[in-house]
């Protein structure tokens, strides 16, 4: 999925209007209608409902939403925030609007916000995706009145006084903290960013129907990884007529004394996505705990406490870093493995520190190779960010200049590619944010990549894989008490979703 900026997504909305000679706002009256289904269906016993509305057509959304519900039955009460000249679509819904409407200023908003219940649902369409500064006066007072409160707010398209693309100068104080925000069309790029992410609390796209072919047509370096995308990618075996080989060999050389659960884990999860064969590379402590945790792997004992070569089986594609530790030995080793390799390969953890402290290494990445670092491992190879517009910057440039793909692991795990591209992930929750996580990840990478998957097609399907994974886990065990291993476990009912046989 594309996702566009504000100025392209009202230019979708020029589109659509022009070309299916819809009125704009019978254009507003389908999102709001979209809006109050959202509700019904996840607030289906819902009470009282106050909404706060600015004068330009966020605010007309939000007009139409309570006249809709009103006309449902629901107790409704609305509340304008004069910004400037009404929009001509704000004036028509005002002029609909059944309900008295509470006119908010500096002397009585105080006053008439007591009057709101804890228990009333807000809307907020205070502020649209149109917002170009930063929101000051009284309007910036009143959002961080309604932030005081208890209440459960609902922001429509965006919350109010956020931007819909980088927010590097913003007041936090003066951005709506939104329990829900029901978004139009696409998410918005500040939605996945961790700076300011976490003020649209959890987001739903709701299609209104902007044109497709118009979205289809514009120029956008980021994406978001959908279902639709994976399911088609991860089709069902056709033919009887396969065999282990079918489904790749992959090395995996992981884990160091009192490190081999990271090895164990990122084994399982490659053998439970779908992996033929597995070669792991081992320090030979570890061998009794590996072939009885792991008894489908074949393991090759390199080193007693820690790997060092330089005799390592010569199997590709290869998956290195999981528990590997950064003993000197393995240090050379990892050069040699580099040097050695012809295909691209996944590496992560302790491979990726490695390459932070030795950075004539990484000239010796094969092209294509996949990097899965955590933000502090990033931090490590290309130095701090201020914002996450200059974090997405050296991701860019990094990717591109020594062209491989990185998989920046966090809340909407981030691909960035050579060609200078983005996708972010939907799927996942923060139950997933504990340790052994990553190398799940690393298992899932390795495995997609020995499978025959291209390295971007690893890298998309890898993350979306892993984050459904753990929404199992997560509606099974609830996430605070998510592990690892119960991640890897649940990979088998990701595919079971997936992957539909007819």
């Amino acid at each position: 999925m594309k996702l566009l900026s504000a100025q392209q997504l009202r230019a979708a909305d020029q589109f659509t209007i022009a070309n299916e000679r819809i009125a704009s706002l019978d254009l507003m009256e389908r999102a709001a209608r979209g809006c109050v289904k959202w509700l019904n269906l996840n607030f289906p016993e819902l009470g009282a409902v106050a909404v706060f509305c600015g004068t330009g057509n966020n605010g007309g959304d939000g007009l139409a939403i309570a006249r809709l519900l009103y006309k449902q039955g629901k107790k409704v009460s609305c509340f304008e925030n004069k910004l400037s000249e009404e929009s001509e679509d704000y004036t028509a819904n005002k002029k609909r609007l059944p309900i008295p409407l509470n006119y908010l200023n500096e002397t009585n908003f105080e006053e008439l916000l007591a009057t709101i219940n804890p228990e009333t649902l807000i809307i907020d369409a205070l502020f649209g995706s149109g917002l170009n500064r930063s929101v000051q006066g009284f309007s910036a007072k009143l959002i961080s009145k309604l932030n005081q409160g208890k209440n459960t707010i609902i922001s429509i398209d965006i919350p109010s006084g956020l931007f819909a693309e980088f927010n590097t100068t913003h007041i936090p104080k003066a951005i709506i903290q939104a329990t829900y925000t029901l978004t139009f069309q696409r998410p918005k790029l500040s939605f996945l960013l961790p700076e300011y992410g976490a003020f649209a609390g959890k987001f739903h796209v709701l299609d209104i129907g902007l044109a497709e072919s118009f979205i289809e047509e514009q120029t956008s370096p980021y994406n978001y990884i959908t279902a639709e995308f994976v399911k088609n990618k991860l089709a069902p075996i056709k033919t009887p007529f396969v065999h282990k080989g079918t489904f790749g060999h992959l090395l995996l050389i992981a884990g160091q004394e009192g490190s081999m659960g990271a090895a164990i884990l990122a084994a399982k999860a490659a053998l439970h996505s779908g992996l033929g064969k597995l070669t792991l590379v081992s320090p030979s402590c570890g061998l009794e705990i590996l072939q009885t945790s792991v008894v489908e792997a074949m393991v090759f004992p390199a080193g007693d406490k820690f790997i060092e070569g330089p005799h390592f089986p010569q199997i590709e594609p290869m998956a290195i870093g999981p528990g590997l530790g950064k003993n000197p030995q393995t240090v050379k080793s990892l050069k040699l493995l580099l040097k050695q390799a012809t295909q691209p390969l996944i590496l992560d953890a302790d491979a990726l520190n490695i390459l932070a402290e030795q950075p004539d290494f990484v000239d010796l990445i094969p092209k294509y190779s996949i990097l899965s670092p955590h933000p502090k491992e990033f931090e490590r190879l290309v130095g701090k960010w201020k914002n996450d517009q200059e974090k997405l910057d050296l991701l860019s440039s990094f990717s591109k200049h020594h062209q491989v793909y990185i998989v920046l692991k966090g809340a909407y795990s981030v691909i960035a590619t050579p060609e200078g591209t983005f996708y972010f992930n939907s799927t996942g929750n923060p139950g997933m944010a504990t340790a052994g996580s990553g190398d799940v990840l690393t298992g899932i990478l390795g495995s997609f990549l020995a499978q025959g998957f291209s390295p971007l097609n690893t890298a998309l399907l890898a993350v979306f894989v892993h984050g459904v994974a753990g929404d199992f886990a997560e509606k099974k065990w609830t996430s605070r008490v998510v592990t690892a291993g119960l991640i890897s476990e649940s990979l088998s009912l990701v595919f079971k979703e997936l992957q539909t046989t007819p």
